[in-house]
């Protein structure tokens, strides 16, 4: 480590400097991270959008054969003009496929394949871009074999529709020809429903695959910036540190009379400064030594002043430097550690989130110690905010480990999300449902839109933007792992601004 204040541009540079520097790689990496953000959701998106022009031409395809049918029955030509319309979105799809195989297809030919499918045209980029770049995914490939044998299949329907078509039109149309063709054609419907649900399931499992691939790249991403964040602030503050404690071994021989000792300068920031002053000032000191009168200015002047500096540099180590540089300097630093405690919260949150489930291993939970063991641990916040508790008689069940995560979520979200100036009350109880214990945690706070109640347990949804109710948007998909973890389920019973009721239920018998 000693190597990064080897490099001479970083050693030197003043100490504001290096503070942009940190906020600037850590930008950076934020950047990154929005994104592959950015990438993952587009990309969904047009996993979707894939889905739905699956949706298309599967509807299309049986809409075809339905005019089909009735044309065998009322013979009549626009019967059959609807088979044809209908056949276009898979002939329009088709034509995308096979422009999109080649070497340097003209995409024009392939959107204009998409729009005769009647795919949207805000879709089309979309998946487009993702049938070229991910055609050798396992689930893309899969999925792109199943359109293929759809579309060597469809193509049979073509021919004999027209020549049921022909049959049917001729002056004594034979009815054990027409019977053959409408087995083929039947033949070929069941054949491409087989296909179609294929692609359906190919491509739904391979969302899911997307799914948590993202959320692991993103738990990944989080964990860099983190790291980054702390190892540049740990490598930027011992530097400090190191040329801080030469500065304080020489001035302390110094104070004892030993005029020989010298500061080592390690750089040409403002701590090297505050070193070279302190040598200068020595200098100083020998050449005056012989007058006692101006050793005592120096010392009381001069020499008082760079130690001065010492003992301020030494407080702004202390405090991580807030308020004692210059505005701009102050402001990079409270980013600093604002981030990182937001990125601590979340890459833990993440972790909690991505264990729950882990260890599997049944136990015996007194709910009214589990629950008195978050009230204690969570004392100091409960007194800050004059929250007062109160709790029926609990039960004992078997359970997870997680649950006490599960209560503490919900506690605290019941004192976080309080009412202006009106102390937080929550109510904490469990009742006896026969197969299952139903337990409640009721506050007096904001309360929640009934239009939110089902998203607030989505992973990252965060329905107050601002400081005062600050969070990850992890709490509340964590409480719900955690019941469904238990064979229970969680939810909300809220009105704006009148308090809200969380309920969740824990099964008497958890497996």
């Amino acid at each position: 480590m000693n190597a990064f204040f080897r490099l001479k541009w970083l050693k030197d540079i003043s100490i504001a400097k290096k503070l942009y520097f940190i906020v600037g790689t850590m930008a950076v990496l934020i950047i990154v991270e929005l994104f592959t953000l950015w990438f993952a959701i587009h990309t969904l998106s047009s996993v979707r959008a894939l889905v739905g022009a699956e949706g298309l031409w599967s509807k299309a395809e049986k809409d075809a054969v339905y005019h089909l049918r009735k044309y065998d029955l009322t013979h009549d030509e626009n019967d059959f003009q609807q088979f044809k319309k209908f056949m276009e979105v898979p002939l329009g799809d088709h034509k995308t496929r096979v422009e999109l195989l080649k070497q340097e297809p003209d995409i024009d030919i392939a959107t204009d394949g998409f729009i005769e499918g009647r795919v949207h045209p805000d879709d089309i980029d979309g998946m487009i871009k993702l049938l070229r770049r991910f055609h050798n995914n396992y689930y893309i490939g899969k999925a792109i074999g199943s359109w293929t044998q759809g579309d060597s299949v469809i193509s049979e329907l073509m021919p004999i529709a027209e020549s049921f078509h022909a049959e049917l039109n001729t002056k004594n149309p034979s009815p054990e020809k027409l019977e053959k063709l409408m087995e083929q054609i039947d033949l070929v419907n069941q054949q491409l429903t087989v296909l179609e649900d294929d692609f359906s399931y190919t491509l739904g499992d391979g969302s899911r695959w997307l799914e948590n691939l993202i959320l692991k790249i993103l738990l990944s991403i989080a964990f860099t910036v983190e790291f980054t964040g702390l190892f540049l602030t740990f490598m930027v503050t011992r530097g400090f540190t190191k040329e801080l404690n030469e500065i304080n071994k020489a001035t302390s021989k110094i104070t004892k009379g030993d005029l020989t000792a010298r500061a080592t300068v390690l750089s040409k920031n403002e701590v090297g400064q505050v070193a070279l002053q302190v040598n200068q000032m020595t200098e100083q000191l020998i050449l005056s030594n012989k007058e006692l009168g101006q050793v005592a200015y120096i010392a009381s002047h001069d020499l008082q002043e760079p130690l001065r500096t010492i003992s301020n540099f030494v407080g702004l180590l202390q405090q991580q430097y807030r308020g004692k540089l210059d505005k701009e300097a102050d402001e990079y630093l409270t980013f600093i550690s604002e981030g990182t405690l937001r990125m601590q919260s979340l890459i833990k949150d993440l972790l909690d989130y991505s264990r729950i489930g882990n260890d599997k291993k049944l136990i015996q939970i007194d709910c009214n110690k589990e629950v008195q063991n978050v009230l204690k641990g969570m004392s100091i916040y409960i007194s800050e905010n004059d929250a007062t508790i109160s709790m029926t008689p609990l039960p004992v069940i078997y359970g997870f480990f997680e649950l006490q995560y599960l209560f503490q979520n919900l506690i605290c979200n019941a004192i976080k999300f309080r009412k202006k100036n009106i102390d937080p009350v929550v109510s904490i109880a469990a009742q006896d449902e026969g197969n299952e214990w139903l337990f409640s945690i009721k506050d007096n706070g904001i309360g929640i839109e009934e239009k939110y109640h089902q998203r607030i347990f989505t992973i990252f949804q965060k329905l107050h933007l601002d400081k005062e109710y600050e969070g990850t948007g992890i709490g509340l998909a964590h409480c719900k792992k955690i019941a469904e973890l238990h064979r229970g389920k969680i939810w909300v019973e809220s009105e704006y601004a009148k308090g809200s009721t969380f309920y969740f239920t824990i099964p008497k018998h958890v497996s």
